[in-house]
């Protein structure tokens, strides 16, 4: 007699390869499905990774027809991922949830939640947090240091593996939970525990990485600029972290989502970006500044010329 089918749920932690893991699902799609494992259809987005956030949003907001389908569609087990299904958990209606043990009913659910060490992790997170827009939920790393980052609540949460497992079962309806260090070589475990031949598999691609130590400085006296009182520079927040990602070309996926947007205007704010960035070393130096972030910043500065800004006593040397 043949088993239940399986639904591999993949739900983060936050910062522990949900990237690779997705876009290795992604590319290697064709020999998942022969092998029968179906990855079904991903949000695609223009610089992150493609993921199943249709379903985090389906727990906070209400049900959506996708889940059904996918595993009506599906051929053999199923994989889904996305990291806002652990990082929500609390944020998720427990009326959805019931949806979600509803639908999947006679499956075996299967969490793989993907850790590392936690001072890393945290430390990962932090540096993650304060990337995120002022406007949006996960804000509360924006203007933090370390120390009260990993103090609170929700950072807590998550890193309190053993209790935060228990939850994501109950609340899943879960057969078990595999957990999987993200700084060992995962891939062979992740194919072990799916049942998958990797042979021939591409290679998942490094990306989303966190910015060195010595940038931390620069992207917190961004956000404390940003916070100022009068709120005159709050819009050149997104502009300066989109300047700092076209003088680093990091492979940081927030930062390359930010360049994207602000990246073609900034040009035309060439005045206002270089009278910001005049500011930023004394700000980083109070966010207590890496020996290296003056260094960033004078390569802030200087793909600011290159676009044509040059700086405001330059201007007026020109003009008179």
């Amino acid at each position: 007699m043949v088993g239940p089918r399986s639904l591999f749920l993949h739900v983060g932690l936050p910062k522990c390869g949900s990237s690779a893991l997705q876009d290795w699902a992604g590319t290697n799609r064709a020999l998942l499905a022969r092998q029968g494992l179906d990855w079904p259809e991903p949000e695609a987005t223009d610089h992150m990774a493609a993921r199943h956030q249709w379903l985090v949003n389906a727990l906070r907001f209400g049900p959506d027809a996708r889940l059904e389908q996918a595993l009506a569609a599906a051929s053999g087990d199923v994989l889904i991922s996305a990291e806002g299904l652990s990082r929500h958990l609390d944020d998720f209606d427990p009326a959805h949830l019931e949806w979600f043990r509803a639908v999947t009913t006679g499956w075996d659910v299967r969490l793989i939640l993907m850790t590392r060490a936690p001072g890393d992790w945290v430390r990962a997170m932090w540096k993650d947090f304060m990337l995120n827009p002022a406007a949006n939920a996960d804000d509360y790393g924006l203007a933090v240091g370390l120390a009260d980052f990993a103090a609170l609540p929700r950072v807590r949460r998550l890193g309190d593996v053993r209790r935060l497992g228990r939850d994501l079962g109950a609340a899943y309806g879960a057969r078990d939970l595999t957990e999987i260090d993200a700084d060992d070589d995962w891939l062979p475990a992740l194919g072990r525990l799916l049942d998958i031949d990797l042979t021939g598999a591409s290679a998942p691609p490094r990306r989303h990485e966190s910015v060195s130590d010595a940038v931390v400085p620069v992207i917190r006296a961004v956000n404390a600029l940003a916070d100022a009182p009068d709120g005159s520079d709050a819009a050149l927040s997104g502009p300066l972290l989109a300047l700092l990602q076209q003088a680093l070309d990091s492979r940081n996926d927030s930062l390359r989502a930010l360049e994207a947007v602000h990246g073609p205007g900034l040009a035309a704010q060439a005045e206002a970006l270089s009278a910001a960035v005049a500011r930023l070393p004394a700000l980083a130096e109070a966010q207590g500044g890496d020996p290296a972030s003056a260094l960033v910043i004078e390569t802030m500065a200087a793909r600011l010329d290159a676009l044509g800004g040059a700086g405001p006593d330059e201007r007026k040397g020109d003009a008179a």
